[in-house]
């Protein structure tokens, strides 16, 4: 009985261990150099998915490793990516062989048939993708962009105003502030303003309903991650079971948000310059485009901008544009506060802009002209860009040659191709002394020396990100404020090696992000 038992128990391990392998076929058999995978998760370190190992180390680690190949294989848990270092091929993939590589990879974890985070522009496809972008693209023109600078700054002014009201309630000239939580409240207060239409101030009133339900919404518990982590397993029978990783209920009041102000706006006739304002018009636009154009041959698919195709991008910019803002602020204020000089260099600008406004309101012509500031937001880019990788789905067979015309791969319909920006932005080759804090590599003087498609913040070709310059403009108006009103120092919890402190896949140190706020002088 113990044989018989012992032998089933042999058995079940062997066709556990034959399962997990399964997938770990396709670099071998494709001649992609690759380290050897671990069941079930691939070649993930177990340190990352514990949490011990930053995510971005990671990534780093696996370019240098096979930094001498133009490509290399990654299983992330069970899917398959195919890793790109050779920029010549980056450049194929993103712009030259576009129509090949249109589309991001599915994320099964949101990506449902009848869910409204499947309309957002990230994650339409091909022709809807197409038409989607182009409705879209005149809402992030620089007159548009310029009409909603007040809002984001009376965003920014707020934020400062909550710093000077704490200064004075404990009657110092310094404070100690977690940038996590500082930085989220304004990004969360412009989101509301800027794409809501609502006026928010989290400062003032910290646990308002937009921002304690937005929070909510964005926090990753524990449960969603495992729910995540079981997507990458087992990805068809979580989407045979419809399992969820967002709660519907949170979910919901930013629906009836929006449903809410596009009534209230077309019964009142109201024009506000904001994002739903611009969606509503982009909406129109495209419908009256669509009474006007030849109708589709039977049985072709056409894109659609309804009023959940509009709510949906609503909730992409919520989650987006939270995430991205808080966390490139986050990181930018942690170099400034690390690199006293480039602090000094930046405050002479703010200060120049200052006596040119003549004690008039900051306005967006003035704010674009600031080139320091530019290169500052450029080089903190490098060093800890938001999306720290960049994926594209092969939508046909396609061969890729070197300029030798021999073969480097062959992709093949489904394959994911993976551009790890990280450890590009940190390549010596490309960028001399890539661990040092260094704005001037961005000055008018330097950055043609940039190689192309070494530098990609905001992603590459038609499918770039579409919101980067309004995400700047929100960045450059806050950081000026702050800057001028303000010295930035190290506090006591201030982290003095990021990449170490660094948790998991989180992008934020085990001890956050510290600061210390000095009142300046005449300020």
């Amino acid at each position: 009985m113990a044989l018989i038992v012992l032998t089933v128990l042999l058995v079940v391990v062997v066709l556990l261990y034959k399962l997990s392998m399964c997938p770990y076929k396709i670099f071998k058999e494709r001649g992609i150099v690759h380290e050897p995978p671990r069941p079930f998760i691939g070649n993930v370190k177990i340190g990352v998915l514990l949490g011990r190992t930053p995510l971005l180390k990671m990534l780093i680690d696996e370019y240098c490793v096979f930094r001498h190949h133009k490509i290399h294989g990654f299983y992330n848990m069970r899917e398959p990516f195919f890793v790109l270092h050779d920029v010549e091929l980056i450049k194929r993939v993103g712009i030259q062989h576009f129509d090949n590589f249109t589309n991001h990879r599915s994320l099964m974890a949101i990506d449902y048939i009848d869910s409204i985070f499947a309309k957002g522009l990230t994650a339409l496809k091909d022709d809807k993708w197409r038409k989607m972008r182009n409705t879209l693209t005149p809402c992030f023109t620089g007159s548009k962009l310029k009409a909603m600078f007040e809002l984001i700054n009376e965003c920014s002014v707020e934020g400062v105003r909550y710093i000077e009201c704490e200064l004075r309630g404990a009657n110092t000239n310094e404070i100690e502030l977690e940038m996590k939580d500082y930085f989220g409240r304004f990004a969360n207060d412009v989101i509301a303003s800027s794409a809501f239409g609502l006026k928010v101030n989290s400062f003032a009133h910290q646990k308002n309903q937009f921002y304690t339900l937005g929070q909510s919404v964005l926090h990753i518990s524990r449960l969603a991650m495992f729910k995540v982590f079981l997507y990458g397993i087992i990805p068809n029978v979580m989407k045979c079971l419809r399992v969820k990783v967002f709660d519907s209920r949170k979910v919901n009041y930013f629906i009836n948000l929006v449903f809410d102000a596009m009534k209230y706006r077309a019964e009142h006739k109201i024009i506000r310059p904001d994002m739903i304002h611009l969606l509503m018009e982009a909406k129109r636009q495209f419908q009256q485009h669509r009474q006007n154009e030849i109708p589709p041959k039977s049985g072709e698919e056409q894109a659609e901008f309804n009023d959940e195709d509009l709510l949906a991008q609503c909730l992409l910019f919520f989650m987006v544009g939270f995430d991205v803002i808080s966390t490139c602020l986050c990181f930018l204020t942690y170099e400034l506060c690390m690199n006293q000089e480039v602090q000094s260099k930046l405050y002479d600008e703010i200060s120049s802009v200052e006596e040119e406004l003549q004690g008039k309101p900051l306005n967006y012509n003035m704010l674009a002209k600031m080139k320091y500031m530019d290169s500052v937001i450029s080089e903190s880019l490098r060093l800890w860009p938001p999306a720290f990788t960049l994926d594209r789905e092969c939508g046909k067979d396609i061969d890729m040659f070197d300029e030798n015309n021999e073969l480097i791969v062959k992709f093949k319909k489904g394959d994911i191709i993976n551009i790890p920006i990280i450890a590009l932005h940190r390549d010596p080759h490309y960028f001399k002394d890539p661990e040092l804090f260094s704005p001037e590599r961005f000055s008018d003087e330097n950055k043609g020396n940039i190689k192309p498609f070494t530098y990609l913040p905001f992603g590459l070709g038609p499918r770039g990100c579409i919101g980067n310059r309004m995400a700047l403009m929100e960045v450059k108006s806050i950081i000026y404020h702050l800057v001028s009103k303000f010295k930035l120092v190290p506090a006591k919890k201030t982290v003095k090696n990021m990449m170490q402190s660094l948790n998991g896949f989180h992008m934020q140190p085990k001890e956050k992000f510290w600061i210390r706020f000095v009142t300046r002088e005449g300020a």
